[in-house]
């Protein structure tokens, strides 16, 4: 299907009209244009359009070619054979060496195991941004002419840096500031520090660059100031391994179709849910795999 794009005559019933070309004149050849038109977001090609909708691509085929499809479908049929895939993505990322993850991961599972039959303080620890956005609609229609809305946004957002312990299977969020750098880490390390108990602690981190920064590693040597924690690193590209990630998903999940009108109480509702009940995720019990990638459509079919 490379190099083929749902013609006018390929779909029975599309064509209605179409400008013959005259005598001596060659058809332009739509077919590679259209394709590299639809590949692209249309603000980009000089739509005034949001999303790829029926009428943006109706212009697009009467501007390139003077002919109008009689039904919508084959609209949407040709954005399918032109535009972006409809196929959800690969749920892990490409570079995942899987025979290393499962080396890496037997060897966390031990050294977790062991600390926990010790008496320690293990806790699983990722950063999480989240946001509330809000969008506001005008319309004001002039006189004569075409009626176009207006849209403002606008964004809050809040990190945090949550740790779930593997003992209480509980997770506390700690609010961080908005670069979630090395600096962010070692505060919210230095306050679960704090915040703990047990003298000894070991953190399990995702393999993030600042994660590993020389400004991090060295304050656990002794007489620093996180010499109490001992970190633990995941291999590379392994959410799906991270029982707090799990958590993570499934707060998200908990508030994405509720609408809060305050930046506070989408805020909140996330904190008092993953801080107001128990998570039975360690590394044994994980919950299945599910997509960690988020997949959003850059188009939208009528």
């Amino acid at each position: 299907m490379a190099g083929r794009v749902a013609g006018h005559q390929d779909v029975p019933g599309a064509h209605r009209a179409r400008r013959e070309p005259e005598r001596g004149e060659t058809r332009p050849r739509t077919e590679g244009r259209t394709q590299a038109i639809l590949a692209q977001p249309p603000s980009r090609t000089g739509i005034h359009a949001e999303f790829w909708d029926v009428p943006a691509i109706r212009d697009v085929v009467k501007t390139l070619s003077d002919a109008e499809h009689q039904t919508d479908s084959s609209y949407q049929l040709l954005l399918r054979f032109c535009g972006p895939s409809l196929e959800l993505p690969d749920p892990f990322d490409k570079h995942r060496d899987e025979k290393a993850i499962t080396r890496r991961m037997t060897e966390v599972k031990t050294q977790v195991n062991a600390l926990l039959d010790q008496g320690w303080e293990v806790c699983t620890a990722d950063e999480v941004r989240l946001e509330h956005e809000a969008e506001t609609r005008r319309m004001q229609p002039p006189k004569g002419q075409r009626t176009r809305p207006s849209v403002d946004r606008q964004r809050t957002s809040q990190s945090f840096f949550g740790a779930l312990s593997l003992t209480s299977k509980k997770v506390t969020p700690y609010p961080t500031e908005q670069n979630r750098d090395t600096w962010q880490t070692i505060l919210a390390l230095e306050r679960l520090q704090r915040e703990t108990e047990t003298e000894k602690i070991a953190v399990v981190l995702d393999n993030a660059r600042s994660h590993h920064a020389k400004a991090l590693t060295g304050l656990y040597e002794p007489g620093r100031l996180l010499e109490r924690i001992t970190p633990i690193h995941l291999p590379p590209y392994v959410p799906d391994h991270n029982p707090v990630e799990h958590v993570r998903n499934t707060a998200r999940n908990n508030i994405a179709n509720i609408q809060h009108e305050t930046p506070e109480e989408t805020l909140g509702t996330f904190a008092s849910h993953v801080a107001g009940r128990a998570f039975d995720h360690d590394f044994e019990h994980l919950p299945a795999p599910r997509n960690q990638k988020r997949f959003c459509f850059m188009t939208a079919i009528a």
